[in-house]
């Protein structure tokens, strides 16, 4: 590669400039892999000029340079090679740099970023003030990202050059707004839909493409890309990923593939690499066996979604006339399924996670008890957001003597902690139910000074409330107290809608174990009906507890007369709805 003129490094400089684009670009790798600075730095003879930083202290920030006394990006541009080092006090060649000392530069990990020419003309890199192994992850997405960096600053050479290279002007153009797009919409994804949509929506904007869409591995199939096909004779089963909007109905016809060879998204996968048909014409004559009668677009690339090995499913682009793949369409398209790839091994991971809470939620919801008097029904709805699964819960015991215990209660938090805290504070109300008899009040203290004295750190609301058995009339005896929690609404046969608890709530549990509790009484006729819920059923941003508890009246009013289990959905459906930002637990008890 031939070296550069002084008066070359300094044209690049002026050319380039300091530009809120770049720090975009050093906005992205902090994202990205979670370092405190990161920089686009040009290297010129005597200095560094960084025209897109983040992370900086305010003066740096300002001059937006260092002599090259204070710059490790200089040995990018001599090496014309990434640089990377976790700790740069332990390298003969870095250690006396006075970047170490003067701006706390230990670890550093730079790429090069190139003109037109393909000289690099300075660097891309994430700095740590610690020591850090850099994993291969992250230094491929700064080769991505520094790439990108390349593309931007090759598109602006040749917009002033104005040559004959217009086209590839525009490519230049479109594939770093791809990128760029596609790192921003993906870094906003948690589940598999949400990946699938941003992919779609970017495909579209930034492709010129029809539409664009996944086909994922069931969770029995994603193999290591070196296994496929599988040695089993059963090659697994891709299916279509449907998301909010998409009417692609070719895709839903064919929703359900192998992952082999007789597709051509299993061909994508299997051979690990894109593969791509000018025109429907070209693909049919190969693949005659799909459902084509809802065939749409022309052009169609068939990428593979590969990522660590692992392979996760393909990916499909439609567009509506015809084309012939170009190398620079070939690299975009890889790069495309790369950064689709590991958004969809986040998001699965997330999946995962949310599917192991929700099975340990589940098995920690108790049987509720049968009796010819009481009848009962019960919910527990997780939140909308799949690892969003915590601390709600309920319980139901019935007791000798014909007493029979609720308890319904909340342990802050959302996540695995919580709901383990949440199991260890049942069972533990549960047993003491069993063996003692005492007033709710006096087992709640007990259960608060036992949590105390186990050394198990919980913060909860809860009420416990006893139901007393007949006494010969056709009314029954509640008993109740309440730390902290919602109150329970009570149906009575004619309609009306009351909360029991007419005086503030004790203090939540795990507060003070010493904490005086108080114990309420309410004669309860035959046909009421007791509501019991955490405060995801009422609670809503932007609105107060009292308009949820209204909204709550008014729906329990009117399902009042419904059989149990369908007035406790009722309530739930006309509330929460299918989306919800917290998880609740409903446990509603009828009167008979």
């Amino acid at each position: 590669m031939s070296s550069r003129t002084a008066a070359e490094t300094a044209a690049d400089a002026e050319e380039i400039g300091v530009d809120e684009s770049f720090d975009r670009y050093a906005r992205m790798v902090r994202r990205a892999i979670d370092v405190p600075v990161a920089l686009v730095s040009l290297v010129e003879d005597h200095r560094q000029l960084f025209v897109g930083a983040q992370g900086l202290d305010e003066k740096l920030m300002e001059l937006r340079q260092t002599p090259l006394s204070h710059s490790f990006c200089q040995y990018v541009v001599a090496d014309e090679a990434p640089l990377v080092t976790p700790d740069a006090r332990v390298e003969e060649r870095l250690r006396t740099n006075l970047a170490i000392p003067d701006l706390g530069v230990i670890a550093y990990a730079g790429f090069p970023i190139r003109d037109q020419q393909g000289r690099v003309i300075g660097s891309l890199c994430a700095i740590d003030d610690q020591p850090r192994a850099w994993d291969g992850e992250e230094l491929a997405a700064l080769e991505d990202i520094a790439a990108a960096v390349t593309t931007e600053i090759v598109q602006r050479q040749q917009r002033r050059a104005a040559s004959a290279g217009a086209a590839r002007d525009r490519y230049l153009s479109q594939r770093s707004g791809l990128l760029l797009a596609l790192a921003e919409s993906l870094t906003a994804t948690r589940t598999v839909v949400d990946v699938a949509a941003a992919v779609d929506a970017v495909a579209r904007e930034h492709l010129g493409a029809l539409v664009a869409g996944l086909w994922i591995a069931e969770d029995d199939a994603v193999r290591r890309a070196a296994d496929l096909p599988g040695s089993e004779g059963s090659p697994g089963t891709l299916r279509y990923v449907p998301h909010l909007g998409e009417q692609w109905e070719s895709a839903r016809l064919n929703g359900e593939l192998s992952a082999d060879e007789r597709n051509p998204i299993g061909r994508a996968l299997l051979e690990n690499r894109v593969l791509w048909f000018p025109d429907t014409d070209a693909q049919n004559a190969v693949y005659d066996r799909l459902d084509l009668s809802r065939q749409v677009g022309q052009a169609r690339a068939f990428v593979p979604l590969t990522h660590r090995g692992r392979a996760f499913g393909g990916m499909a682009v439609i567009w509506p006339e015809r084309r012939d793949l170009g190398r620079d369409d070939l690299a975009t398209l890889e790069a495309l399924g790369r950064y689709t790839a590991q958004a969809l091994g986040r998001a699965l991971l997330v999946q995962e996670q949310s599917d192991a809470l929700l099975v340990l939620q589940s098995a920690l919801q108790p049987h509720l008890p049968e009796s010819d008097d009481l009848l009962m029904a019960a919910r527990y709805r997780p939140a909308a957001a799949r690892d969003q699964v915590g601390g709600d819960w309920y319980d139901a015991v019935e007791m000798s003597g014909g007493v029979t215990s609720l308890m319904i209660g909340d342990v802050v938090g959302h996540d695995l902690a919580a709901a383990a805290t949440m199991g260890q504070v049942r069972a533990t109300l549960r047993a003491l139910a069993w063996a003692i008899d005492e007033a709710p009040s006096a087992l709640v203290a007990k259960l608060d000074r036992a949590l105390d004295d186990l050394g198990v750190e919980a913060m909860a609301t809860l009420t416990y409330l006893r139901i007393e058995p007949r006494d010969g009339t056709s009314e029954r005896t509640l008993l109740w107290t309440n730390a902290g929690h919602p109150p329970p609404v009570l149906v009575c046969p004619e309609g009306k809608v009351r909360f029991l608890g007419d005086s503030d709530p004790d203090v939540l549990l795990g507060v003070d174990p010493d904490a005086e509790r108080t114990d309420h009484r309410v004669t309860v006729p035959r046909g009421s009906t007791l509501l019991l819920y955490t405060d995801g059923l009422v609670e809503r941003r932007g609105e107060s507890l009292a308009d949820g508890l209204a909204r709550l009246a008014d729906s329990a009013a009117r399902h009042g007369r419904q059989p149990v289990g369908a007035f406790v959905d009722g309530v739930v459906g006309e509330l929460v709805g299918t989306e919800q930002a917290d998880d609740l637990a409903v446990l509603a008890v009828r009167f008979v």
